[in-house]
């Protein structure tokens, strides 16, 4: 492992001291003793986990049926999985880097990386679209988020016009640019959105396990969506631990809902993620290790 690396896990480790501390501290006062003893329904639980592995699925579909049809599914799988996997136990997102590592050995580093970067911005703009729509429909009136979700609509726009201004006027890069846009690109971002509203089904359904009711977790479900996706932008500790639960807080306090509820809510929403995402991301990485990517994996790690 190099000295960039130990560095980097290093100030990440110290963040997430941090913000463990301060979640401890912040939700010292809260009865958990009452949140314990809720009536958890754990068959919703339980489907809420298949759903966001579908969706996982699903996200991978975005490279097969979308930008890179010569991706094996199982490929596509891994670059997906393994990432999101390993940014629930690394803090930084430190995972996104080792999604370089499971592409096909013959691609190029140039390659890799666009089939990395074009899939996050489609995750950002579908993350800023559904928040967008989820929000007025939640009747979430929270200023902050509020605030936050209309900065980000606007410097979507803008950065939509400068990027119109450099295809006009750049040569270089209106080629650049037409090279991507294409109906793979468009399925990608349809694949991707579905994936994102998958995820948001699993939400509902895990909010409905908290015994909300179903008629009224789905308001509460797109408050929350918008907020732990908004959250999730915020490179920090593993699996956001801590800022996710203040999300799921920030979410529900914003339709009325009692702290010490909001708090077992986002409980057992991060338990679904976590019981989603390790279980199929070792599987996915043990078998990386015992086929051809084992070499590329170490390389990764070893910068």
């Amino acid at each position: 492992m190099t000295t960039k690396t130990k560095i980097k896990l290093l100030f990440g480790i110290l963040i997430t001291l941090l913000i463990i501390y301060y979640s401890i501290k912040t939700l010292s006062h809260f009865d958990l003793k009452t949140a314990l003893h809720a009536n958890i329904n754990w068959f919703l639980v339980f489907v809420s986990v298949i759903i966001t592995l579908y969706s996982n699925y699903v996200r991978g579909l975005s490279y097969t049926l979308g930008i890179d049809p010569n991706i094996n599914r199982l490929t596509a799988l891994q670059v997906v999985v393994i990432g999101h996997a390993a940014n629930m136990i690394l803090p930084l997102h430190i995972g996104d880097g080792l999604r370089f590592a499971f592409f096909p050995r013959n691609y190029s580093a140039l390659q890799r990386t666009k089939l990395v970067m074009v899939p996050a911005i489609a995750d950002s703009v579908a993350i800023i679209v559904l928040s967008m729509l989820a929000v007025p429909f939640s009747g979430f009136k929270d200023p902050r988020i509020v605030s936050v979700l209309w900065i980000l609509f606007f410097s979507c726009v803008a950065l939509s016009l400068l990027l119109i201004a450099c295809v006009f006027f750049i040569p270089r890069i209106r080629n650049y640019v037409r090279s991507y846009l294409t109906v793979g690109l468009l399925n990608m971002m349809l694949w991707v959105l579905l994936s994102y509203v998958l995820l948001l089904l699993a939400t509902w359904l895990g909010l409905a396990a908290c015994g909300f009711g179903f008629a009224a977790s789905l308001p509460l479900s797109l408050a929350v969506f918008a907020v732990t996706n908004l959250i999730s932008f915020i490179p920090s500790s593993p699996g956001a631990i801590g800022l996710f639960e203040y999300g799921v807080i920030v979410g529900l306090a914003g339709l009325g809902i009692h702290q010490g509820e909001a708090l077992l809510a986002g409980l057992v929403l991060h338990l679904i993620l976590y019981a989603a995402l390790l279980p199929q991301g070792l599987v996915l990485y043990l078998i990386a290790l015992h086929g051809k990517y084992g070499e590329a994996v170490k390389k990764i790690l070893r910068h």
